[in-house]
């Protein structure tokens, strides 16, 4: 009897720890930047979030803020790379708040204060100043927020893969590719298809591009506590490219929302070749996907931007090539021990 309760307390104890330990896993994404900033740079990131912050709620203009930071910079050009570095998280890692930018930032330095100077993207400019946003913009950006974490709400009592897939379906469901957006210079007009408002405002006539589908899809995987990166570079058949890369019980797994919404609704909800699937070859400088459907072969090659990610573990780059069964490590250890503990109690049985 004493082994019985001995083999149950076990087992109780390893629950607990497997079970914590998946979930601080799962919440990890939500500090990513932070896991690769350090010293002065993590500083300046937490000071250019709160000021970017700022201006995406509408209680700061866009014209210019300075930072102080507890050590300054040795130079211009050390404050320049590792504002480099810090703006690549930031509008990896923060697309609730980088919305309105137009990505014609410039920097402003001296011995005693590190400057930025950002552009509020001209579609979305208060008439008359050219560093406000409009009012109705940043309603429409927490609106749009609030949907978001409304289906974050809808799968949070679901696993890691079924919010994947849950979260891939709401997107493909709610936009469409925005093909009048990459014609000519729209993109010096209006930046809204580069981001993810577009996607969660529930207007069918504000559709996105690439980099649309996989911020909105990083911020939901962020929200829900599952580690995503947004990803750029080059694929064989189109020139640039966003997609993402999820990490689930330490593999890395492809993500491209823009070529999965090329399918029918019905087919998305079915078939995923694009969502955790159908890696064929992989090394760091990019990987081949490849499937084949109703006798139809598709070959694509991706390269990796190489600016983009040079500020990520090369480890992150080599994704796997399985596709994810959709079992956790945690349902796979409890139920181990659970049949180890069945059988260590079927053989005490059988000697009493």
């Amino acid at each position: 009897m004493k082994v019985i309760i001995f083999i149950a307390a076990v087992l109780a104890a390893l629950m607990l720890f497997v079970h914590p330990m998946e979930c601080a896993a799962s919440t990890a994404s939500t500090s990513l930047p932070e896991k690769y900033l350090k010293g002065n740079e993590l500083e300046l990131y937490r000071e250019v979030l709160k000021n970017i912050t700022a201006i995406a709620e509408g209680r700061q203009n866009a014209e210019a803020f300075y930072i102080n930071v507890s050590k300054p910079f040795a130079n211009m050009q050390s404050y320049e790379e590792a504002i480099e570095k810090v703006m690549f998280f930031i509008h990896n890692y923060a697309p609730e708040y980088i919305y309105w930018s137009d990505s014609k930032g410039y920097l402003v330095y001296d011995n005693t204060l590190c400057g930025i100077v950002y552009g509020v993207s001209p579609a979305f400019q208060e008439s008359g100043s050219e560093y406000k946003i409009k009012k109705n913009i940043i309603n429409d950006a927490k609106e749009a927020l609030s949907n978001a974490k409304e289906i974050v709400e809808k799968y949070q009592e679901k696993s890691d893969y079924e919010k994947v897939f849950g979260y891939a379906e709401e997107i493909c469901a709610l936009t469409d590719y925005n093909y009048a957006a990459v014609e000519g210079d729209a993109r010096l007009e209006n930046y809204g298809p580069w981001n993810m408002v577009y996607v969660f405002d529930r207007d069918t006539s504000t559709n996105v591009v690439c980099a649309g589908y996989a911020r909105a899809f990083q911020y939901l995987c962020s929200l829900g506590g599952i580690e995503c990166h947004y990803v750029t570079g080059t694929v064989s058949d189109g020139g640039g490219h966003a997609w993402n890369i999820v990490v689930i019980d330490g593999e890395n797994y492809f993500v491209d929302l823009t070529a999965c919404d090329s399918y029918s609704d019905r087919d998305i909800a079915r078939y995923h070749p694009y969502v955790m699937n159908s890696v064929k070859s992989s090394t760091e400088k990019g990987f081949v996907r490849y499937f084949s459907q109703a006798g139809n072969q598709s070959i694509r090659s991706y390269t990796y931007h190489e600016g983009e990610m040079k500020y990520l573990p090369e480890s992150l780059r080599i994704l796997t090539t399985k596709e994810y069964s959709g079992v956790s490590l945690y349902v796979v250890i409890v139920t181990a021990f659970t049949l180890a503990a069945g059988t260590a109690l079927f053989l005490i049985k059988l000697k009493i």
